[in-house]
């Protein structure tokens, strides 16, 4: 049952991020004017934006279910998890009730209209939450399969792959997407382009910062070859072509899911296969 349990939390923690950028992208996230109901109704909207931000707190709710029997599984039915399996799985719940209050925070202050700085922060502080806790229940699953993976992705290549994920997510909740128009690699028709507006700079710093984490995992393919960091390597090139099409196309929107379906993935993977060093705990697996 833990199997089970914690296999739907990450399946439908997932869901959950990739259908938040569809809302996103189609500008439903106010289609429901209130919280956690919609419209003050259990009953199915008519309207197809009011759907997609309804589904998307149904399957919100599903996953914070699964999250919520991971925690009790692995901290009550199977006492003899490992002790890091257990602390990834409180942060995993601990950030799904965060993240809860802060989507009712974000319907009650209508920050999806991006008003306003504050608006924009909320916005990206609600992905990374759900960053958390996919990357928390990636590890949990990790730890109780003992998987040590030693000659995995090296947290320096790690470091600057989340680090554009998190400028990225500040890039698209900040209205910074089109700052350098729709082109590539020239941003408003230069290689270094005037940086006195703010998003144009976020915009450039992000591209620049997804340059060197290319350059990272280059280097850690061409300094330890072998499965793991060849397919880390083809991942990262993946993303980039996606992200390129995205923008060169005018952000068309089956782009934009791509882009973020992918995005997502390429965090759990990572976070999966991230090199880490061997515990001190003893290596009995826990009975599923």
């Amino acid at each position: 049952m833990l199997r089970l349990f914690l296999g739907l939390a990450i399946l439908f923690t997932y869901i959950v991020m990739i259908w938040g950028g569809a809302v996103r992208s189609t500008d439903s996230g106010l289609a429901c004017p209130d919280w956690p109901l919609c419209y003050g109704s259990f009953q199915l909207p008519k309207d197809t934006s009011a759907k997609l931000e309804m589904g998307h707190r149904t399957v919100s709710g599903l996953a914070g279910i699964f999250v919520l029997a991971t925690f009790l599984f692995v901290w009550f039915k199977h006492k003899n998890s490992p002790r890091s399996s257990k602390v990834t799985s409180l942060i995993a719940l601990l950030f799904t009730v965060s993240a809860a209050l802060t989507g009712m925070k974000m319907i009650q202050s209508e920050a999806p209209n991006l008003k306003y700085i504050s608006h924009m922060l909320l916005e990206s502080l609600h992905i990374y939450e759900s960053m958390v806790i996919l990357g928390a229940l990636v590890l949990t699953y990790r730890f109780l399969t003992k998987e040590e993976n030693t000659a995995g992705v090296p947290w320096w290549a790690y470091a600057f792959a989340v680090t554009t994920m998190i400028t990225g997510v500040l890039v698209r909740y900040t209205g910074s997407g089109e700052a350098c128009g729709h082109e590539w690699p020239f941003c408003n028709g230069k290689l270094i382009p005037e940086l006195n507006n703010w998003q144009v700079a976020l915009q450039f710093a992000h591209r620049n910062i997804s340059y060197v984490t290319w350059l990272s995992f280059l280097l850690a393919l061409l300094t330890n070859f072998n499965k793991t960091t060849l397919t880390a390597f083809i991942l990262i090139n993946l993303q980039f072509v996606f992200a390129i099409s995205m923008v060169v196309s005018g952000f068309f929107l089956p782009l934009v899911f791509l882009d973020t379906a992918m995005g997502f993935f390429l965090f759990a993977w990572l976070t999966y296969n991230l090199s880490l060093k061997s515990t001190l705990e003893p290596k009995v697996k826990p009975a599923w």
